[in-house]
């Protein structure tokens, strides 16, 4: 695990010398507890965000997974894109520098 340097500041600035020192006593393991469990809790995100976008590249550039995609309903094929633009009043055909997945 990284040491994230933000979590060593003060978790009690801006407070009297008299809260701090009672916070200390009472609940400084907790508070620290706290930080320890956020940054873990950041890491694990960042890991599955990393997940996920492999996944969902995977998924637009496989062509078995987009073959099923397409059998499933869940993406149509260009000219069937493309003619319910059409039927729909879209106007004309995209220009090849958009058409791009």
């Amino acid at each position: 695990m990284q040491h994230n340097p933000n979590h060593d500041s003060n978790p009690f600035m801006g407070i009297s010398q008299k809260m701090t020192d009672h916070l200390k006593t009472e609940v400084y393991y907790d508070i620290k507890e706290l930080g320890e469990i956020n940054e873990i809790m950041e890491e694990l995100e960042h890991k599955a965000r990393r997940r996920m976008r492999y996944i969902h590249d995977h998924m637009k550039n496989c062509g078995e997974c987009l073959s099923e995609q397409i059998k499933s309903g869940m993406l149509i094929e260009l000219p069937d894109y493309w003619q319910l633009q059409q039927q729909s009043g879209g106007g004309r055909y995209p220009k090849l520098h958009y058409q791009v997945n």
